[in-house]
């Protein structure tokens, strides 16, 4: 059968969420792309359910941040049981507030992030194209020939500059590639099950249980008592036979005072902790599960590949579209793997601590975490409700959740200090000043917090992309660690690359032709 032969710029294996994002960060930078999926449609099961602060602000920028919080549940904080005993827990709000305009986390799970941002790339006039998988490709010093199979076993061959995999845990993008997919796999089985629960759980807020037995969390879902429950069987693997939530019920009712009255969906999976020994290899990239996979330890999976995404998104436009070399593209796995590979680490390390089977994880789980945690979060009788208060861990444990504290201070993209801020840290909300709006508008821009100089006006007039915002500076923008009339120039995925206390034009045109590669001669400087 003769292949049909299609051209594109980029073309994206796999329309998850990590893959939807980019191609519609990729559109609405004026690059269209083709995103491919073997599924037969969109995904049906809620799979994972967090979107974190810095993943809403990431979809304010698209415009579609307030549409993803009025179809989702807020989590107003974390409540932290003892068995059936209360120990205590932070709400995000007082924690959150004033550094995100999001100071939540937001249960919304993963079928209908789908549903939204196909919406969103439909109105930006791309589609994807559901039943057509990724059969193989070969690179070449002009792009990459890729051959995609279709759902009645047709063939079609793809013209691409680059090939981004978003194609999941099993990805056969990295399988081609022959990139190591570096880690293991637990020995422990978590099983998840959505259903309609009362109990001993605060409908509010993220549940974390602990017992000498066994764990569980609890999160709030959209709908009346509708909670997501992932926990550990004690002793027993759920692997090697098909369990219902029959198999479990004995633990969430007896050992946490969980009242399940509706089981809407059942499963288990086996924790895996990898990431892949690279991100990029020539024109091929990898994001999302493809690139690293780890515990459900603080919701972070969907999240980072959203991050993953974001990152690419605008240098992979800069490319396609002329204004940057090739070389600006290995930004991307300098500062998303070192990310990765913390976040890795980290989630196997308290994955590890609380999920063994012998006696001295049983007292972790039983009795030392109580203790550290009922001392930490000052709420150690039953009857206590969780602080309103900001505190130290709290502030410290949103910070890591929410993901507004990830920065790349190691990138080559990032240079100097101004104030408390510095280059390779993300955009400092300052609430009421319209600076996180303005970064809805497409590509670079330079921020100044007070009164710009001639110099700055000058330069950022002959500089088309790069626009220059200007925002009073007030007690918020102090507190945000900003300077007053400093020059902060901001990429387009919302992070500083450059503070300077005192504007310097010639010095960011050399951070811009020699760190972000862009052709300044042929494009700005007609």
């Amino acid at each position: 059968m003769r292949a049909d032969r299609t051209q594109t710029h980029v073309l994206i294996a796999g329309a998850g969420p990590t893959g939807l994002l980019l191609a519609c960060e990729l559109q609405r930078l004026g690059v269209p792309v083709l995103i491919v999926d073997p599924k037969g449609g969109p995904t049906r099961e809620s799979r994972a359910i967090f979107v974190q602060a810095r993943s809403l602000e990431i979809y304010d920028q698209l415009g579609i941040g307030q549409e993803a919080v009025r179809e989702g549940q807020p989590a107003e904080g974390i409540t932290v049981w003892s068995g059936h005993r209360r120990l205590g827990g932070f709400k995000f709000g007082p924690l959150g507030t004033g550094r995100t305009p999001y100071p939540f986390i937001l249960s919304f799970e993963q079928s209908r992030n789908e549903a939204l941002l196909s919406q969103h790339l439909r109105t930006l006039g791309g589609e994807v194209q559901w039943g057509w998988g990724l059969e193989g490709f070969t690179q070449h010093a002009g792009g990459i020939k890729v051959t995609l199979s279709g759902p009645a076993g047709q063939r079609r061959e793809v013209d691409a500059a680059y090939l981004c995999g978003a194609d999941g845990a099993h990805s056969p993008v990295r399988h081609a590639l022959g990139t190591a997919f570096q880690g293991a796999n637990s020995p422990r089985t978590l099983f998840v099950a959505d259903v309609t629960a009362t109990g001993e759980l605060d409908g509010a807020d993220v549940n974390a249980k602990l017992s000498a037995e066994s764990l569980l969390l609890a999160f709030p879902m959209s709908g009346p008592h509708h909670f997501r429950l992932i926990g550990m069987p004690p002793g027993q693997e759920l692997a090697g036979k098909a369990p219902s939530f029959e198999d479990v019920r004995p633990l969430v009712q007896n050992v946490f005072d969980v009242d399940v009255s509706e089981v809407r969906w059942f499963s288990h999976y086996r924790v895996s902790h990898r990431v892949a020994q690279h991100f990029q290899a020539g024109r091929v990239f990898l994001l999302g599960d493809a690139a690293h996979v780890h515990s459900p330890v603080g919701g972070q999976g969907m999240n980072t590949g959203l991050g993953d995404a974001h990152n690419l998104g605008w240098k992979l436009a800069a490319v396609v579209r002329g204004q940057a070399e090739p070389e600006l593209l290995t930004s991307y796995e300098l500062e998303r793997r070192p990310f990765a590979e913390a976040l890795v680490k980290s989630t196997d390390r308290i994955f590890g601590l609380i999920s063994g089977d012998g006696p001295l994880a049983g007292l972790v789980r039983g009795e030392l975490f109580p203790a550290v945690l009922g001392r930490l979060l000052r709420g150690s009788q039953a009857d206590r409700r969780p602080p309103e208060r900001p505190n130290r861990v709290g502030r410290f444990m949103f910070g890591l959740l929410s993901q507004t504290r990830l920065s790349y201070p190691d990138s080559p993209l990032s240079m100097g200090r101004a104030g408390a801020v510095s280059g390779g840290e993300r955009l400092p909300y300052v609430e009421g000043s319209g600076n996180f709006a303005a970064l809805r508008e497409p590509g670079a821009q330079l921020h100044i917090y007070g009164v710009p100089s001639p110099e700055a006006v000058a330069w950022t007039a002959r500089r088309e992309n790069v626009a220059l915002k200007v925002f009073p500076f007030s007690e918020a923008a102090r507190r945000a660690g900003l300077c007053e009339d400093a020059a902060y120039l901001i990429r387009p995925d919302g992070y500083v690359s450059v503070a300077q206390p005192v504007f310097d034009g010639q010095a960011l045109d050399e951070v811009l032709r020699t760190r972000w590669h862009w052709r300044l001669g042929v494009r700005d400087e007609g």
